[in-house]
């Protein structure tokens, strides 16, 4: 493998009434809302970015992604009550120009405060990353700091592989 691998072009699905076409999105001012941004504009999509130049492919030593990425979910569902369920869609997987492929469970990522759980991504369209169940009269946030690496365990033909990640949160 030579060059670099693009992982993550991080876009939003957010399950309300009210469409949004950027990365930030704020439902409503007022309880039931939910608010959410991946990455650190509202108006581009961030991209990790691995470089795979130099070292030996399938190896298995990792590497580590770049940029780390900020995520943050907040929300309050009215009534006394904060429920809201964040998942993440990487079913479709890296493809390079030509046809090749890289499956996202090759990609896993670590937290820096933990507040959202480290974890690979399995493949799937409704991964959980996390669910909010929290009783009272305040909103629920959580922000956490994403860094991404590559297991570097298997071989690929050579390219520049892109791919992106869906998340999305639903309030219950």
């Amino acid at each position: 493998m030579m060059g670099y691998i693009r992982l993550l072009g991080f876009t939003l699905l957010v399950a309300t009434a009210t469409p949004s076409h950027a990365l930030r999105f704020n439902a409503r001012a007022g309880p039931p809302f939910v608010f959410v941004q991946v990455g650190s504009s509202a108006v581009a999509v961030d991209e990790v970015v691995f470089n795979v130049a130099g070292t030996t492919a399938g190896d298995g030593t990792p590497i580590i992604g770049a940029p780390v990425i900020p995520i943050t979910v907040l929300g309050y569902g009215g009534q006394n009550r904060t429920d809201y369920t964040v998942t993440m869609n990487s079913a479709a997987g890296l493809v390079n120009a030509t046809g090749g492929s890289i499956p996202f469970s090759d990609f896993s990522w670590t937290t820096q405060d933990g507040d959202l759980p480290a974890g690979r991504f399995d493949n799937s369209a409704a991964q959980l990353l996390q669910q909010v169940r929290q009783r009272g009269r305040r909103a629920r946030g959580i922000t956490d700091y994403l860094t991404f690496s590559y297991a570097n365990t298997s071989v690929y033909p050579g390219g520049t592989y892109s791919g992106r990640v869906v998340y999305t949160i639903t309030q219950l």
